[in-house]
């Protein structure tokens, strides 16, 4: 965009500060490019790797409540062998439906007094815990291992606060870490960062905990704008676990987010 506006105003008035403000803008988003590349996973051996699980992470949005029927629908049929839900209070009246298909949980009274942050699986936990990261919310740091036969994966479901609130994102990224010191071994950590991983705190989290993305990640907010919106709901992986594929889910259903559906495989 900023080399559009640079490209228009040489049009106008063709001149050196006009052709430096394109050539900045240029390198500014060149830069913008490398940095989103440095916290890219390797690539995915195909030779070597094997299907383990379908994963779902979803803000459905706190006040999205005419949508919290259609979201369970959706996330019934998924196929997801785990789902991360952010914001979960729409499909609090669904949970019935839900746990028939996903009998295992944290959040929505398992473990927790709010209906916020929730996490479902297919599979048993054999180790579920939930935590307060932030100075504001609570119970929004969802940590469980499941085994996958035979294969133990760690799961971390976060939602941060906006990074203009104050210091709380940073602070908030530096539990989380912390908490995720007890969880060695593989992990799919995701949910709702509200930033970019342009962002200095989120990459100083990433460095600290290995963390890696897939080659692109979709934008997922804002909803109307979905071709030049940010992606600031993540998937990211470390350990024998890696990102086969990852889309944004075709309807936000009422959400101001869209939410991710990923392949997660074992890499050898």
């Amino acid at each position: 965009m900023a080399f559009l506006i640079a490209g228009f105003a040489f049009l106008l008035h063709r001149n050196v500060i006009a052709a430096l403000m394109m050539a900045l803008a240029v390198a500014i988003g060149a830069h913008g490019v490398f940095m989103l590349g440095e916290f890219r996973q390797e690539p995915v051996r195909a030779q070597n790797a094997k299907p383990l699980l379908r994963f779902l992470s979803f803000n459905i949005m706190g006040n999205n409540g005419p949508g919290g029927p259609r979201i369970a629908d959706y996330i019934i049929g998924s196929g997801a062998d785990v789902v991360f839900i952010q914001e979960s209070a729409p499909i609090g009246p669904e949970i019935d439906r839900i746990k028939a298909v996903y009998p295992y949980r944290l959040g929505c009274g398992a473990k927790t007094i709010t209906c916020d942050q929730s996490l479902w699986s297919k599979r048993p936990f054999l180790r579920g815990e939930v935590f307060t990261a932030s100075p504001i919310y609570r119970d929004r740091l969802m940590l469980a291992s499941i085994d996958f036969d035979g294969r133990v994966v760690n799961f971390a479901n976060v939602h941060l606060t906006k990074p203009y609130f104050d210091n709380f994102h940073e602070i908030e990224l530096a539990q989380v870490a912390r908490r995720l010191e007890a969880y060695s071994g593989p992990m799919v950590l995701a949910g709702d960062f509200n930033a970019s991983i342009l962002l200095s705190d989120i990459r100083a989290f990433l460095r600290r905990t290995g963390l890696r993305t897939a080659e692109t990640e979709p934008n997922t907010w804002p909803v109307a704008l979905p071709l030049i919106g940010m992606a600031i709901d993540h998937v990211f992986t470390r350990g024998g676990v890696k990102i086969a594929s990852l889309e944004r889910i075709p309807d936000p259903i009422g959400s101001n987010h869209y939410g991710l559906i990923s392949e997660i495989v074992w890499d050898e």
